[in-house]
């Protein structure tokens, strides 16, 4: 009986430590599996950009002032035309390129005919237009003559040499009967001047002398009073960066003797974009009539205050085309190309205009391993 109850608990005592044993290796098991599990996914959400070298980096905010200076032009002056009030042969002009005329001044002389002036003005109007008529008919005929050979093109040749001739023939009768009324006792010539009806510069002479000329026909161009507007070209960027902070600009320019004078605001609100140049640049113009020494101007210096930045490495920075990106991380943790404008970089930051942007990490390292929509932890 005692032999029967030693023999109970020994193998109670087996199979409760076969229990605990049993108990000991299932939980071993689901702890190696549950780490082996953890560490494989952390591995694979960082694999793409851990091997290329790339990591994600805090940016930060400051507000800055932006200090840029730019060469000026000195814009197109006002100008107008000086037109003949009378149609005649031009004798002569009187001024030249750079002299200033005033109201009343005599500029040319013409040969003005008197007399059967009615019938002489209409022939020489033929003549002018039979003249052109002669110089296209002839154009024609020269570009036959430089086409193909054969037989149909000969016979080309052939219509419009005589098309031509037909034009010669027409022009030389209309100068004929201008002849006849040139000479006729009805009429007269006379010289008649024409005077300046505006003061200012010659800048450029549109007829010369022994030219005929038309009633209100441009003779001169004169500039009239001096230039009111400087030019400066700026990339697309500093174009966005100086419209968009303009109530901010701070602006002077500065003179050919080094000295500068500073611009009130009223100023800057005529500033405006003209043009795009060879270079790709925008042309902005700026109003600076109110100076009396425009044309001494030589560099316009701007401060622009208080713009709010985010500061990069500028290792962050790449370019497509001609605008600058960073690589942001999105709410999906997915990584997405950033366009952002550049205000300035110094020691080797770069700052951006901070706008609506909700990005607070860019990756920086070997950018060219990154890829559109590569995930980070």
């Amino acid at each position: 009986m005692k032999n029967t109850k030693v023999r109970a608990q020994q193998i109670i005592m087996t199979v409760g430590c076969i229990v605990f044993l049993v108990w000991v290796g299932i939980r071993g098991m689901n702890e190696r599996a549950s780490d082996t599990q953890e560490t494989s996914t952390k591995v694979d959400e960082q694999l793409p950009l851990a091997s290329g070298g790339v990591h994600l980096v805090d940016v930060s905010e400051e507000v800055v002032v932006v200090n840029q200076a730019y060469p000026t032009q000195v814009g197109a002056s006002p100008s107008i035309a000086i037109r003949a009030d009378r149609g005649g042969e031009l004798l002569q002009l009187k001024v030249d390129v750079n002299d200033r005329i005033e109201i009343g001044q005599e500029i040319a002389f013409l040969r003005v005919a008197q007399g059967d002036t009615l019938g002489l003005g209409k022939v020489n109007r033929k003549v002018r237009e039979a003249k052109i008529h002669v110089k296209e008919e002839l154009e024609r005929l020269l570009a036959i003559d430089r086409g193909e050979d054969g037989s149909e093109a000969k016979e080309k040749y052939e219509k419009q040499y005589a098309l031509y001739n037909t034009a010669k023939k027409e022009a030389a009768e209309y100068e004929e009967q201008l002849n006849k009324i040139a000479s006729s006792s009805n009429v007269i010539y006379v010289e008649k001047p024409i005077k300046a009806t505006s003061e200012g510069i010659v800048k450029q002479i549109l007829v010369g002398a022994g030219r005929t000329i038309e009633v209100n026909q441009p003779l001169l161009m004169i500039q009239q009073g001096q230039a009111k507007t400087i030019q400066i070209a700026v990339s697309s960027e500093n174009y966005l960066l100086v419209r968009n902070h303009l109530r901010q600009i701070r602006a002077k320019v500065v003179f050919q003797d080094q000295s500068s004078l500073q611009l009130p605001a009223s100023v800057l609100e005529s500033f405006t974009q003209q043009s795009i140049n060879e270079d790709g640049k925008i042309v902005m113009s700026l109003n600076v009539s109110s100076i009396p020494n425009v044309q001494d101007i030589r560099r316009l210096d701007l401060s622009i205050l208080n713009i709010p930045t985010k500061v990069v490495d500028e290792k962050a920075l790449f370019m497509r085309d001609t605008t600058s990106y960073i690589w942001t991380v999105n709410a999906d943790k997915k990584v997405e190309a950033t366009p952002v404008v550049v205000v300035k970089k110094e020691d080797g930051k770069a700052y951006v205009q901070k706008g609506n942007a909700s990005w607070n990490r860019v990756l920086i390292g070997d950018l060219t391993t990154v890829k559109e929509g590569d995930i980070v932890e």
